[in-house]
């Protein structure tokens, strides 16, 4: 493997489905970073505690994985939402990890904040005033560019199992929409395809047509520090082996 992919971690967001969940708890074993859910659209105070002990005892870096407040969505839908209020949420769900100073946003602010400059900046401020040092976003995002003049660090970040597209401009990549049905990759030979891309190659695939003849795509380059894994992907926990040997961990 080359000197680049041993530097890639791989991180998963754990924790969403109780202290109890086999597969999150085999996960711990196969990666480097634990984005914990502390209760803005999943876990609670019970499974955060847990799953950062599990993850510490392992050696690994936790990160909180602070949402909208939405539990009813999953934090996947954008939320009209005062400052104030996100704040104060915010503030809640990362008084559930003390003392851990990464983050990685979830779902729908995960995307804004990748997206609107304003949310971005307003962001930084507040992870600048509760002592965060690293997050966790996409490369070239409007959080990664205001996180770095403010002196936080920056864990570029790819997703395995997730399609990309340009936005409207093409000037930049974004996620896929959940709601369209491509959106996620379900086969695992294609899912470590596109990681191989991303880790070995440099190259992010992206998807320029869509139509009845299938999915085609384009590459875009990249350069991630690190690679995600959704714990409630059904490919979840193969897909961590196999990215374990990938970066040849």
């Amino acid at each position: 493997m080359s000197e680049r992919a041993s530097r890639v971690l791989i991180n998963c967001d754990i924790g969403e489905r109780g202290v109890d969940n086999e597969t999150d708890r085999a996960l711990l074993r196969e990666i480097d970073i634990a984005n914990v859910a502390c209760g803005g659209h999943a876990g609670d105070a019970r499974s955060a505690t847990f799953f950062r002990s599990e993850s510490e005892k392992l050696g690994l870096t936790v990160a909180a994985h602070l949402s909208y407040p939405d539990r009813s969505n999953f934090g996947r839908k954008s939320v009209e939402i005062d400052r104030r209020s996100l704040g104060k949420s915010l503030r809640s769900q990362l008084e559930a990890l003390q003392g851990v100073t990464a983050v990685k946003f979830h779902g729908a602010l995960y995307t804004d904040s990748c997206r609107s400059r304003e949310l971005a900046d307003w962001l930084t401020e507040w992870l600048v005033r509760n002592s965060v040092a690293t997050v966790l976003t996409m490369p070239g995002a409007a959080l990664a560019e205001s996180c770095l003049r403010a002196g936080i660090k920056v864990l570029a970040e790819a997703f395995a199992e997730r399609r990309y597209r340009r936005d409207s401009t093409g000037a930049s990549v974004v996620l896929v929409e959940r709601r369209l049905p491509y959106a996620s990759i379900q086969d695992l030979d294609d899912a470590l395809a596109q990681a191989e891309s991303i880790v070995m190659h440099h190259e992010l695939p992206v998807v320029s047509d869509a139509g009845r003849g299938g999915l085609t795509f384009d590459t875009v380059p990249i350069r991630a520090d690190t690679i995600c894994i959704h714990s409630d992907s059904a490919l979840a926990l193969p897909l961590a082996r196999g990215l374990r040997e990938l970066v040849g961990r």
